[in-house]
Formats: C-alpha cells, structure tokens, sequence
C-alpha cells in the first residue's frame, strides 16, 4: 500500500509541466484534425474519410494514454500502441450494427 507521501508525489506527478503541454497538444490536435476531417475532399470519398477518421482515433488514444502514464521505459510503447489499436478499433462496432461492411 503506497502511502500518503507517495500517493501525494504521485498525484504532483501528473501535474507537471510536461503533461500539461502534452495535454494542451492534444487538444489543440483534436480541434485540427476536426476540421481537417471536414474538407469536401475527405467527406467525398468513403474510405478516405474512414481511414483517415480512423487514423485520427489512433493518434488521440495514443498521445492520451502517453499523457496518462508519461513515457518512463521502453516497454511504455508497447502500451502505447496497444492503446492506439483498441481506440482504432472502436468503430467496428458501426459495422455489427449496421449488419454490412459497407462504409455507406
């Protein structure tokens, strides 16, 4: 059981400079591949708009768990990529629904 001291330097932790930036980043991502994902260009072609959608889902579950557990040791990455696969998987769930594989 951690004690309170290090529940505290812990808690401090996640407070600092880096993860702010990172988090501020993020969000500052998301506003940018929002827009980004608005172009006529993307939304005129089904799997542009799919993949890049997808793509985009990746990178936000990638930097949002590298902002929560901060890259400390190699092994992070691997958790990294774990996070950004599940947060790309997220809209298959769109196709059981749907009953088709058709991106219409």
């Amino acid at each position: 059981m951690a004690s309170e001291t290090e529940k505290t330097h812990a808690l401090l932790q996640t407070c600092s400079t880096e993860s702010l930036i990172s988090s501020l980043g993020l969000g500052v991502f998301c506003l940018v591949a929002d827009r980004l994902l608005q172009f006529s260009t993307i939304q005129q072609n089904d799997w542009l708009r799919a993949v890049s959608d997808n793509a985009v889902h990746c990178v936000i579950g990638m930097w949002s768990w590298a902002v929560v557990i901060g890259i400390k040791k190699k092994t992070d990455f691997g958790e990294i990529i774990l996070a950004g696969f599940l947060a790309s998987v997220i809209d298959v769930d769109h196709f059981f629904l749907a009953g088709s594989m058709s991106l219409k």
